[in-house]
């Protein structure tokens, strides 16, 4: 068992597996400071560019580390040169990236709840759905998660803005060149394009009186898992789209819903997917006169709406 001795005002730790190891209280500090830093620094870089260049400069570390064991002197001499201006040529390469890290990183930054700036995202996000809805616009918004939406944020226009009430609504308007199509946030919460073109669902059980926008929304959400707000000009209303469901209802349900699945929980709205399907199936083998939209709360539709 590992035990921990006091000496001389030093607290050490010695494991039994590793008995040469001293670790003192000031080690596992630094250990935990750098697991947090590092941490903080792969997410800041998750998603962007970093990522493949970062993979490109380990691969010519690596062509280096062959290049001294089979002495390769004209390789490495030409890496040698490359890497006495490696500094110089990541700063130049990074400066975007390292610009933002430097404005984000900080203690503060660090430990902070992203929480209520989740909420803020959301609460702009729906007053400008809301606005919309009562003009009679369409609009389609995807929430980024955990599956990165590069293949089709890249195909839009890219916007990298601070998401807004105004933005939102002069995107989706009918006079603006980028109403087409859906607007993308990434985890942080930017919209990063617009006019992005999202696969449509092939589920033959949808609801034929569905849009595009709709066979749109839960097309993607069938083959990712983020998360969609569909604003219907011809209802008038919001929806929400999630792992292939239609969540439809009160605004508050549907802000309810949408932050909850954010904060990776699944609504409970959205949880009876088994129970949805097989009342659909009873429904068609026994026909009913009843509707079924005109129920009040938010209605759950999976895959039939």
């Amino acid at each position: 068992m590992s035990a921990l001795h006091f000496d001389g005002g030093t607290l050490e730790l010695k494991l039994p597996f590793l008995p040469d190891l001293q670790l003192r209280w000031q080690d596992l500090l630094d250990i935990v400071l750098l697991t947090l830093i590092f941490y903080r620094l792969l997410i800041l870089i998750k998603g962007t560019r970093t990522i493949p260049m970062l993979m490109g400069f380990s691969l010519l570390l690596a062509l280096y580390v062959v290049a001294l064991l089979l002495d390769l002197n004209a390789t490495q001499l030409l890496l040698d040169n490359l890497g006495s201006s490696l500094v110089l040529v990541m700063v130049v390469l990074f400066q975007a990236d390292i610009r933002n890290a430097l404005a984000q990183f900080g203690l503060i930054t660090l430990f902070r709840d992203t929480g209520l700036q989740r909420k803020n995202v959301v609460d702009s996000v729906l007053q400008s759905c809301i606005i919309m809805a009562r003009q009679r616009v369409g609009a389609l918004i995807v929430f980024e998660q955990d599956v990165g939406l590069r293949n089709y944020s890249e195909r839009g226009v890219q916007i990298n803005a601070t998401v807004s009430e105004e933005l939102v609504q002069s995107i989706f308007h009918p006079t603006s060149p980028l109403h087409d199509g859906a607007v993308i946030l990434n985890r942080k919460g930017e919209l990063v394009a617009a006019r992005c073109i999202l696969p449509v669902s092939m589920n033959s059980r949808l609801d034929q009186d569905l849009g595009t926008r709709h066979r749109a929304a839960i097309g993607l959400t069938e083959e990712t898992d983020a998360v969609v707000l569909v604003v219907s000009e011809e209802r008038k209303e919001i929806s929400l789209s999630y792992k292939g469901q239609l969540l439809r209802g009160a605004n508050e349900n549907i802000r309810e819903a949408l932050i909850q699945v954010l904060e990776g929980k699944v609504p409970e709205t959205l949880q009876k997917k088994p129970e949805a399907e097989k009342d659909e199936i009873d429904e068609k083998e026994e026909p009913s006169s009843q509707s079924g939209n005109d129920a009040h709360g938010p209605q759950t539709q999976s895959p039939v709406t």
